[in-house]
């Protein structure tokens, strides 16, 4: 990966808003730049507070890491890693990082995952520097994906495919909500992956059920029964990046109107990955195509209940979330390297919840789907 090209991103970013030096502890946009796998994703209980990348205005960057984090270093392409020993404080670490990198810091940013300790020993280091927040000074480097992120989103996604497969054929009368997710998860994990991109859904909606603003009121250590639809919203963790994936299945013999809104929930989204490059060309034209198909198999109301801002997905990368999402007032224009999720979902209070959820990436103009579980399955 070409980390060279992310640090001169970022230091552009920096001159445009005038910033001396930018701090990130173990966070996103740390992996990003850093290309370490130190953990950012659990408890602030077992993180590190003097796990950080200093980045100057010019320059190389400076990796600290504590002791707990040391076996980082191999991983990164950074030269200057200093490492904190187990119970020594990091101020002294911080005031010789600010010395080595000149010390006339008058304008910061840190990001939002550094301690209060972090910024407070980095306040006393710059002696009266102005602070700023340093998130989303990369959002725009980290929304075009370079090959080898591709590859590994295309391997997220595969994993997540195949978790599927096999879940599909062990779901049986009687299964809880809690027990169904137990199980994604233990499938994921003994397939590869390092950790889950959020908390896994696999929802029950009995049909005849009485109407709620929740959806998913069905008792959660409650046993599966027929005449339930059932929509999953899983994704994974594999070598730091993320995948994001939903479909619906229907426990037993769906009604007719159920069947045909999901066949028509999944031709919308099909639809709008084929129009990409063509009616489809911003973020924004995403919702309002997938409104127009439903409309036409008579279930966009349906569609408008459950989508009252009109935001119909995210970006993907080392986050299940990125910037931008997919909704009206987000006019950037698709272009390759994008890699975003396409999350529609509709739902008539009482009787069914919907939702069919892909990764699609953006290469020479056109849209290409990453998650290609088969689309015809539904009635199990």
């Amino acid at each position: 990966m070409d980390f060279r090209k992310r640090l001169r991103n970022l230091q552009s970013k920096m001159e445009e808003n005038g910033l001396d030096l930018v701090v990130y502890g173990a966070s996103p946009d740390f992996q990003y730049l850093t290309g370490t796998l130190v953990e950012w994703r659990r408890g602030r209980d077992l993180l590190h507070a003097e796990d950080n990348v200093f980045v100057p205005k010019e320059g190389d960057p400076i990796l600290v890491l504590s002791g707990s984090s040391s076996n980082a270093a191999s991983d990164c392409w950074i030269k200057d890693v200093r490492i904190i020993p187990y119970g020594q404080p990091q101020a002294d670490t911080m005031k010789k990082v600010i010395d080595d990198l000149g010390n006339n810091m008058s304008k910061v940013a840190v990001g939002n995952y550094c301690w209060g300790s972090t910024c407070v020993d980095l306040a006393r280091a710059t002696g009266g520097a102005k602070f700023r927040v340093g998130e989303n000074l990369l959002d725009e480097s980290r929304m075009i994906k370079e090959e080898e992120e591709i590859v590994k989103l295309k391997k997220a996604a595969e994993l997540t495919d195949q978790v599927m497969e096999v879940i599909v054929e062990r779901i049986q009368d009687g299964l809880t909500q809690r027990n169904l997710t137990i199980m994604m998860e233990m499938m994921g994990r003994g397939l590869g992956a390092s950790d889950i991109s959020f908390g896994l859904t696999g929802g029950y909606l009995k049909s005849g059920t009485i109407p709620s603003d929740d959806p998913f009121i069905y008792p959660r250590d409650a046993g599966l029964q027929k005449g339930t639809s059932i929509a999953f919203d899983i994704g994974f963790v594999l070598n730091g990046y993320c995948s994001d994936w939903g479909r619906s299945f229907y426990w037993g013999t769906a009604p007719q109107q159920i069947k045909k809104g999901y066949e028509a929930l999944q031709a919308a989204v099909v639809s709008a990955c084929d129009a990409i490059g063509g009616d489809i060309k911003r973020c924004c034209d995403i919702f309002p195509h997938i409104e127009k198909s439903l409309d036409k198999e008579g279930y966009g109301d349906f569609l408008r209940a459950r989508l009252k801002t009109g935001n119909v997905g995210h970006q993907i990368g080392v986050e299940v979330h990125e910037d931008p999402w997919l909704r009206p007032d987000s006019t950037q224009e698709l272009v390759d390297g994008m890699v975003f999720c396409v999350e529609p979902k509709i739902w008539q209070k009482g009787e069914y919840y919907l939702r069919v959820e892909d990764m699609i990436l953006i290469k020479n103009g056109k849209g290409e789907f990453l998650t290609k579980y088969k689309r015809e399955q539904f009635q199990l």
